[in-house]
């Protein structure tokens, strides 16, 4: 049996991988670390250790989530519908990307920087795996809303190929109409 004209599979599948990625990357971002901080290092008078993204921004778990969420709703629509979800995702992936590039997102005040008790001057250092992770995950939503807003309209949705084709009945057997009638309350020997 062959796919209906213009359902490739391959646009939906590629949507669909990119959302998990850019889950996965996005909560990956908050988990590493994007401020190293050298040993003995204290701010305010309180000794401080490394600072992962979650640390410093909320936004990368609940875009993670969020992205999770697009796979169902890129699943569950067709139509003018999912090119307008895919356009949302562009929006969104953009503004990921913006946060994630953007230094004053997640700036931390050097001046609350103290030597610590070994007298050490060294200052923390931004690191880049961090927010690469967060950049790489707004760029792939932002990837996934295109494709979705370009070609959304010809990929197949769940349960599509379960669908009857439009204007097909199936043929019904002429005993099983008569049961049916029976069921009724109708007298199927009286039908012309």
């Amino acid at each position: 049996m062959s796919e209906p004209r213009g359902q490739d599979k391959r646009p939906l599948w590629i949507v669909v991988v990119a959302l998990l990625l850019a889950a996965a990357a996005l909560w990956g971002s908050s988990r590493l670390t994007w401020i190293t901080v050298p040993r003995g290092l204290t701010i305010d008078g309180r000794l401080a250790g490394d600072l992962a993204g979650s640390d410093l921004v909320a936004w990368q778990v609940p875009l993670a989530l969020f992205a999770l969420a697009a796979v169902a709703g890129v699943l569950g629509t067709r139509g003018v519908v999912r090119r307008v979800f895919g356009v949302l995702l562009v929006v969104v992936g953009v503004l990921t990307l913006y946060l994630a590039l953007n230094g004053n997102a997640y700036a931390v005040h050097w001046s609350g920087w103290a030597p610590g008790y070994d007298g050490s001057t060294a200052q923390p250092e931004r690191t880049l795996w961090g927010p690469a992770a967060a950049v790489a995950g707004g760029a792939l939503m932002a990837l996934a809303g295109a494709v979705l807003a370009w070609r959304g309209h010809r990929m197949p949705r769940m349960g599509a190929k379960y669908a009857a084709p439009a204007g097909k009945r199936a043929a019904r057997d002429a005993e099983t109409e008569l049961w049916d009638a029976l069921s009724d309350g109708e007298d199927p020997t009286t039908r012309s």
